[in-house]
């Protein structure tokens, strides 16, 4: 009789810490609706998480796209583990060996002469203006000199032509050059990169790509291209795909009972770790109450 005096608190305390924190776990997710009596709600309906869904799906995603998931994180995830070198070397592979040519990739597109045009009329235009930055009178006085050569030493040619007068000739040829430029040069480049695009649309990529570089100067190129769009455009990828919001609206429309499997499916040892530890606590005041 004295034994069960002893071990009965012990045995009820440990019962009572089990189901309290057993219980205290469950009302996490439960009830998952309001219950009401008439007009008067019943305490702790609906459980903490469906009741406070909207503040943790908030939680979650500032979280997630303030903390785990920002740019600086993307960064170095890219850079661990040797993802970027995996990359950048099925890139410079995919190209250095690709028989597809470049006009496949536009074949489909119906605004591939279109694009084709931009692109010709865009690029002969910074060409026709880094022309028109330069200063030609220096290219074409060497030019000039080298063409007349030894005819400049000749006694005759240098009395008809002194320095002062050269220098007036290469001048005006310099500015007609420039004025041609101004007035013809876009038309005339653009023709000339339309021909030369015209001709790689129909040769196979790897072509292209080995009669410019190496293997190894590829893979420079591909990672360089690679950590430029990372640097310039991946904070605009991040506000553009805004992760916070994406986890916040994620968060907000699943269903409570697929986030408690969730939460049982990654915590499950642990919570178990606290309702025993609950039944241990209520244990040790189990054996406390004997002595008092």
């Amino acid at each position: 009789m004295e034994i069960i005096r002893m071990v009965l608190p012990v045995l009820v305390g440990a019962v009572i810490g089990y189901f309290t924190n057993y219980l205290a776990i469950k009302m996490l997710f439960r009830p998952r609706n309001e219950v009401r009596i008439g007009k008067w709600r019943v305490p702790f309906t609906p459980g903490i998480i469906p009741k406070n869904q909207g503040r943790l799906a908030n939680a979650v995603g500032n979280a997630v796209g303030g903390h785990l998931f920002n740019l600086e994180t993307l960064k170095e995830s890219f850079q661990k583990n040797g993802t970027k070198e995996k990359l950048v070397k099925k890139v410079a592979a995919s190209l250095y060996e690709s028989d597809a040519c470049l006009g496949d990739f536009f074949s489909s597109d119906e605004n591939h002469g279109e694009l084709i045009d931009r692109f010709c009329k865009g690029l002969a235009g910074s060409v026709k203006e880094k022309l028109c930055q330069m200063e030609l009178k220096p290219i074409v006085a060497q030019i000039g000199k080298e063409t007349l050569g030894d005819l400049l030493n000749h006694k005759m040619v240098t009395m008809l032509l002194t320095e002062e007068r050269q220098d007036a000739i290469y001048e005006r040829i310099a500015a007609a050059i420039h004025k041609y430029l101004e007035e013809n040069g876009e038309e005339m480049i653009r023709g000339a990169i339309s021909q030369n695009v015209m001709k790689l649309e129909g040769k196979p990529i790897k072509e292209i790509v080995q009669a410019g570089t190496s293997r190894e100067g590829l893979e420079h190129l591909a990672s360089y291209v690679v950590d430029t769009a990372v640097e310039r455009y991946g904070a605009a990828v991040m506000q553009a795909v805004d992760v916070s919001a994406v986890v916040r609206e994620r968060v907000e429309s699943m269903d409570v009972a697929e986030m408690e499997r969730l939460t049982l499916s990654v915590c499950d040892k642990e919570l178990q770790a606290v309702i025993n530890l609950g039944a241990l606590i209520g244990a040790v005041i189990g054996i406390i109450n004997i002595f008092i």
